[in-house]
């Protein structure tokens, strides 16, 4: 298999179109005998005479006009493919496959993709909102360009990089007689029916450290999915806890939140890289933009939601992190 160098292509056109060696060479910004040399190596590549010498002339072999014809439909798809990699580089195209909980997907993530895309309209991107176990699942497989996942515990990684922390609340019908308070204790809630997410579940770890000290006085209600809980809250059935993001909007009258408090209660958004792959171009901006949009916009947050700043080192910091592939021994251990 041979691989003709493309800067010797380009001379060896340059060469057919000029009929000169002194002309190629401007053409090309060579001097002579570097673009003589150049053809030789072409001429040597491919096994067989392509130019034609004389004292007055040069003209194609007809082995070289054929080959002229298959060197310029090379360059030019070489051209267009440096025109697509330096589009991509610029932003002006590219593609973003994004994996996100549901929460940020309802609540936040209109809002950024809408900014982005109106600064990088030829970039698309693609979103699939799991479950935050099924997403660090694809996210270890190497799926996916960029994750927003919920941090499990306070160590700092440079694999994650935090940027919101989303605070629990009290999830109760407006009508409660808890819904005239501005902030509620943990401890007023334990002659309440609370309406739980079951075991196993990543908020009712959050739920348990906010009810394990209480002395209930009812049996929890516990449901599967969020928007159930929500519905049992609505119908006047029970209370609830449920992180800001994922809380009923605003616009759905008959059920409201109010902040936790003794103890406050909290968990971490952050971004997620899949292991051992670069971000592209894309993905970077995608990053940057977020921290810019949230920094301007601290006002529109949902309430109980915060940004965490982070600096443009440890941006960078992220973006040049390359996390390790998981071996089977600790993914095993995240499965237990």
């Amino acid at each position: 298999m041979i691989h003709p160098n493309p800067r010797h292509l380009r001379a060896f056109a340059a060469l057919a179109d000029t009929g000169s060696f002194s002309l190629a060479a401007e053409a090309v910004h060579l001097g002579q005998p570097a673009l003589s040399q150049a053809i030789a190596k072409l001429e040597s590549t491919v096994g067989v005479r392509l130019i034609e010498r004389t004292t007055r002339a040069v003209r194609l072999t007809p082995a070289g006009e054929e080959f002229l014809v298959e060197a310029r439909r090379v360059l030019e798809a070489y051209e267009r493919l440096m025109l697509r990699g330096s589009e991509w580089a610029h932003l002006r195209r590219g593609r973003i496959e994004l994996l996100t909980v549901p929460s940020m997907a309802h609540r936040l993530l209109p809002a950024l993709v809408r900014e982005f895309t109106a600064q990088h309209p030829g970039v698309s991107i693609d979103f699939h909102d799991h479950a935050d176990p099924v997403l660090r699942q694809r996210l270890d497989r190497g799926e996916g360009d960029l994750a927003i996942l919920s941090q499990r515990g306070p160590v700092a990684t440079p694999a994650l990089l935090p940027f919101l922390r989303d605070r629990f609340r009290v999830v109760l019908p407006r009508q409660h007689p808890l819904a005239a308070q501005t902030v509620i204790e943990a401890s007023q809630l334990a002659g309440e029916r609370l309406i739980l997410l079951r075991r196993g579940a990543l908020f009712r770890s959050y739920m348990d450290a906010v009810i394990s000290g209480l002395a209930l006085t009812q049996e929890p209600m516990e449901v599967e999915q969020s928007a159930t809980l929500t519905g049992l809250v609505e119908a006047g059935l029970g209370v609830s806890l449920l992180p800001s993001l994922s809380c009923p909007s605003p616009a759905l009258r008959s059920v409201v939140s109010r902040p936790l408090a003794r103890p406050e209660v909290s968990r971490i958004i952050a971004f997620a890289l899949p292991p051992d792959r670069e971000p592209m171009p894309p993905v970077q901006a995608f990053v940057a933009s977020t921290f810019d949009y949230l920094a301007a916009n601290v006002d529109k947050l949902p309430e109980g939601c915060e940004l965490l700043r982070a600096s443009t080192q440890r941006i960078r910091k992220f973006l040049a992190a390359r996390p390790a592939v998981p071996s089977v021994r600790a993914a095993r251990r995240v499965k237990a």
